[in-house]
């Protein structure tokens, strides 16, 4: 009886699956419903854009990920362009650990990060599980020094910077689930659960081809987070909007230093309040 419930659910997750598919490619999203999308956010003041990102959330992009570029980079400039390319190059079951190298590594991040980080003119962070790749005038500075960082997206990392230029964030056709500034949040208000207690190594190839080792704090991931469900409390808090794009939707945060000071301020009080199965995010 138990193995005809567990086929029974699994062939249930399979037909959602098929009827998912099928439906984001009956959607179809062209350059122009993607400009109106984002220029209904106004114009994009920010000297920086962060954009997570989903090819396929919002239905069939026509012309792919380069349309989606071409797009966000025609709303945003002259800001500086950045995306998350994180690969996780962490130790596998044997201890093998994979030996991040920003030139070849790919981002498990999206389709549209990895066209990102692989065109001219784009730099990428020297980090073995989070990188960043960035294009515009602040590209190099804020790609520097990833290398020498203790955490993923601590003090000191490019996006604790992000948070310092004040740069605007784009969700397209993500949740807050990819908002990796929760992340630095945690970490400025010190919570209490955000790290493993013991450093891994991790490796790095440096530009001049040499490799290196990598010691950095892990994200204690077994403590389940509920980033996806806080866009209505940012959204209450005149923090975040949301438009409409096919079957998903855009989420944008003007200004994440504003977003950042008001969720550490909250994680002081409630260190808690990101963890999932806490009390209600929204009061």
């Amino acid at each position: 009886m138990h193995s005809l419930m567990h086929l029974f659910r699994a062939l249930r997750r399979e037909k959602g699956r098929i009827q998912n598919y099928y439906r984001r490619r009956g959607t179809r999203i062209d350059r122009r419903a993607i400009d109106e999308a984002l220029c209904s956010f106004g114009d994009c003041e920010a000297r920086v854009l962060l954009m997570h990102s989903s090819l396929s959330a919002c239905g069939q992009i026509v012309g792919g990920a380069n349309k989606v570029l071409d797009a966000v980079r025609a709303w945003s400039r002259p800001a500086t362009l950045v995306m998350p390319t994180h690969t996780y190059c962490y130790p596998h079951g044997d201890d093998r650990v994979p030996c991040y190298n920003p030139k070849t590594s790919p981002s498990v991040v999206g389709a549209i990060t990895d066209l990102f980080w692989r065109q001219p003119g784009v730099f990428r962070s020297l980090h073995p599980t989070h990188s960043l790749a960035c294009e515009g005038p602040l590209a190099g500075d804020l790609c520097v020094g990833h290398d020498l960082t203790e955490t993923p997206c601590g003090r000191g990392t490019p996006y604790e910077k992000l948070i310092q230029y004040d740069a605007a964030v784009l969700m397209f056709g993500v949740t807050l689930n990819c908002y990796t500034l929760f992340h630095t949040a945690e970490d400025a208000a010190a919570v209490p659960y955000l790290y493993e207690s013991r450093k891994y190594q991790l490796a790095i190839q440096t530009p001049d081809g040499a490799w290196r080792p990598f010691p950095m704090f892990r994200q204690d991931m077994s403590v389940s987070r509920r980033f996806g469900e806080m866009d209505c409390w940012l959204e209450q808090r005149g923090l975040l909007q949301r438009r409409r794009l096919g079957l998903g939707e855009l989420l944008f945060i003007p200004r994440s230093a504003a977003a950042h000071r008001t969720l550490v301020e909250e994680l002081r009080g409630d260190p808690w309040l990101l963890v999932a199965n806490s009390a209600p995010a929204v009061p």
